[in-house]
């Protein structure tokens, strides 16, 4: 059997930008070698990302052993570049980092294979198509690709890492019914640890600013409890649980743990032809799972009205930022902030930070295991955000007002849809009119632009307000004009209807208040 080789820590898999705009890729070393000089991690598949970013500060934690306060914290960032403590572990751990290797692949199971359920000798590897979410395969359903199972998908070793690593992290559950030579037959899969919520980050100038922002203090119970036996799962000598019972979930060991989470046991199958290597097949088998009820320390969490904490998912009808207020408030009787947020605000005491940061919001949405939607939200956001209390309660406002524009705005649809359509039409057939319009649609749409002007305008909130107000006017007026009296035929009654539903709708967005 063919032996192949392809080490992550210098081969060129992870796809970054530097301060220039230029596409460059970098294995593990190159990248922290030159974190100061890259502007980020940047992935067609915003999942995959999110999940680097995540092995990424696995890799400075562990390196470090830290930082375990506030002054270690400092130390670091005023560096402005990770130290040769990286390079040395990696060196140190450099043939767990081999995505080939026979006896200890890289975030995989050694000797893991899918066999024929009544014949244990036959081997049944599964497309690689079955880890890849942007690809239909099994009973999930086709939205980003058009590929089939029928149809041959190979991909490159680089690929292969990036899947596999956005595999560990984002995999939906779902029916298996396989049986594998380690783990007998499982009936099903659970979801990977980062599909049950929304995770947020902030992001510097380059690279190792974004990962020191996202580097939390690493302590016996921080960011979560953590154990002696803690580590990043390539460090592990044992291959992992299969957990088929969410009920049987295990708490990680830590943190480390956490984030390099093996919700899926994989073996990818190399193979070689003219091109060379490539990955057509995998074999694979759930993995370990956390309690849904542990909070992550980067996702967005509220409070219900029964007073108990949950992790918010994605909407797919719904931008993140309209929950903004949930992200950013500072009373947590309504939500928790990501601890990012709170530790930045700690060290903005001990040291200039900068005034401006990107919030980089990553998430999946997804119904009976099949992916409706992945999403990578970027907001520019002022520092006074994630500690004044007064710039958070004019963000209050804001989406407040923008809740109370969406709603004039609907009201007016309907008003028009009710002069337009005969007399007789029912309440619920005027309603079924007015959602074809996609008039709320092409409004929140609209605003999403401008919402990212209004948080850089924050900085004097009373002004931000003023523009914000005006937004929501004029995007409001447009959404009406171009989705209702633009799709019908000019009449008596389309002028009729058109002058009750704008007076009226005028009328609301002149009052907008909180």
């Amino acid at each position: 059997m063919t032996e192949y080789s392809y080490n992550l820590v210098n081969a060129p898999w992870i796809s970054c930008t530097d301060l220039e705009g230029n596409k460059i890729n970098l294995g593990f070393k190159d990248v922290f070698l030159r974190a100061h000089e890259l502007r980020s991690i940047q992935h067609q598949n915003p999942l995959t990302e999110a999940a680097l970013l995540r092995v990424l500060l696995a890799i400075v934690h562990r390196s470090i052993n830290g930082p375990r306060n506030g002054q270690e914290w400092k130390r670091l960032y005023q560096a402005g570049k990770f130290d040769d403590r990286i390079s040395q572990y990696l060196e140190k751990w450099h043939n767990r980092f081999n995505l080939f290797s026979r006896d200890t692949p890289f975030y995989q199971t050694p000797g893991l294979m899918v066999v024929n359920g009544s014949n244990a000798s036959v081997q049944v590897p599964q497309p690689i198509t079955s880890i890849m979410l942007g690809v239909s395969s099994g009973n999930r359903k086709t939205l980003f690709n058009h590929t089939v199972d029928k149809m041959t998908v190979k991909i490159s070793p680089s690929e292969a890492a990036n899947v596999l690593t956005t595999a560990q992290m984002f995999s939906l559950g779902g029916l298996n019914k396989k049986t594998t030579n380690i783990f007998g037959y499982q009936f099903r899969f659970e979801n990977s640890p980062m599909v049950e919520g929304i995770f947020v980050i902030l992001a510097g100038f380059n690279l190792f600013q974004t990962l020191m922002l996202n580097l939390l203090i690493y302590a016996d119970n921080e960011p979560i409890p953590n154990t002696a036996k803690d580590c990043p799962i390539w460090e592990r000598n044992d291959i992992g649980k299969a957990v088929t019972d969410r009920k049987k979930a295990m708490p990680p060991k830590g943190y480390l743990d956490f984030l390099t989470c093996k919700s899926r046991h994989i073996r990818l199958v190399p193979e070689e032809d003219n091109n060379g290597v490539y990955v057509e097949k995998i074999h694979i088998a759930q993995g370990e799972i956390f309690p849904t009820t542990m909070a992550n320390p980067a996702f967005m969490r509220k409070k219900s009205k029964k007073g108990t904490w949950y992790h918010p998912q994605l909407d797919i009808d719904r931008l993140v930022w309209r929950d903004s207020v949930a992200l950013f408030t500072l009373d947590e009787n309504i939500a928790s902030r990501p601890k990012s947020f709170i530790q930045v605000q700690a060290m903005h005491s001990l040291i200039g930070l900068p005034m401006r940061y990107i919030c980089a919001i990553y998430a999946i949405a997804n119904k009976d295991a099949n992916p409706l939607a992945r999403r990578r939200e970027k907001l520019n956001i002022p520092l006074s955000l994630l500690s004044d209390r007064r710039v958070v309660a004019y963000l209050e406002k804001g989406i407040g007002i923008s809740e109370k524009g969406a709603m004039a705005l609907g009201a007016a649809a309907y008003l028009f849809m009710s002069v337009y359509l005969p007399e007789n039409t029912r309440p619920k057939e005027i309603r079924a009119q007015v959602n074809a319009t996609g008039v709320q649609e092409m409004f929140w749409d609209g605003m999403d632009a401008h919402f990212n002007q209004f948080l850089i305008d924050l900085d004097e909130p009373e002004n931000a307000l003023e523009i914000w107000k005006a937004a929501i006017r004029q995007t409001a007026r447009e959404s009406l004009n171009i989705c209702v009296n633009e799709r019908y035929r000019n009449s008596t009654r389309t002028f009729k209807a058109w002058a009750v539903a704008s007076s009226q709708l005028n009328t609301r967005l002149a009052n907008l208040s909180v």
